[in-house]
């Protein structure tokens, strides 16, 4: 039987996000979260299942991205190694340069 409630890390894993994303869709009351006892925050089940079915997240069904969110993903994560390339590119340019 699957929980009532789940914790952040538990909802953030069942939506394939971070706890960060999370919290963030949380404050723009994206979805819905629940204060027990005043102190904890815990996420319905259901909230987040009609969420995922919106196919907003990676982990729903109809989630799509299209390559233009593909390459700028591969630049955001890819920029160092293209920046040591460049840089590299230009100081082996300068050094086999024939004066």
């Amino acid at each position: 039987m699957m929980k009532r409630f789940l914790t952040s890390k538990e909802a953030a894993n069942y939506l394939s996000i971070t706890e960060d994303e999370l919290n963030n869709l949380s404050k723009a009351h994206q979805i819905t979260a629940y204060k027990i006892g005043g102190i904890y925050t815990r996420f319905k089940v259901d909230d987040l299942e009609t969420y995922r079915r919106k196919g907003v997240t990676k982990g729903g069904k109809n989630y799509s991205s299209n390559s233009f969110e593909n390459i700028r993903d591969f630049f955001y994560f890819n920029d160092f190694y293209i920046y040591s390339c460049v840089v590299i590119a230009v100081i082996l340019y300068f050094i086999f340069k024939k004066t």
